[in-house]
C-alpha cells in the first residue's frame, strides 16, 4: 500500500514517542511535515523540562522514521507548510 497526503487515514489508535525537541517550534515543524507526508503526529510538551515530545500513530511509525531519514525539508517547503503560502505569493 501507498501512503501519500492525499489518502484519509485514521488518527484512531496508539501512538508512541518518536522524538524529543528542544523547542516548540521545531517540534512543530516536524509534525507539520509528517502530517503532511500522511502519518498523523501532535505534540506535548514534557513536564518540568524544556522538550517537547513528537508523537506518532505507532502503526505508522516505521513510515515515520523513513521519512526524516530522507533530505530535510528546505526553507521555503517549511515556509509553506508552516503558512501555506507559496514562495513568492502576497500577503492579503
Amino acid at each position: 500500500m501507498t501512503l501519500d497526503s492525499t489518502m484519509e487515514i485514521s488518527r484512531h489508535g496508539e501512538y508512541e514517542e518518536f522524538r524529543t525537541l528542544p523547542d516548540r517550534g521545531s517540534a512543530e515543524s516536524l509534525r507539520s511535515w509528517l502530517e503532511f507526508e500522511g502519518v498523523p503526529s501532535y505534540v506535548e510538551p514534557r513536564a518540568h523540562e524544556m522538550q517537547f515530545v513528537v508523537y506518532v500513530l505507532k502503526q505508522l511509525a516505521h513510515r515515520a522514521r523513513w521519512i526524516v531519514a530522507q533530505m530535510p525539508p528546505t526553507d521555503a517547503e517549511l515556509n509553506f507548510l508552516a503558512t501555506g503560502k507559496l514562495p513568492g505569493q502576497e500577503e492579503k
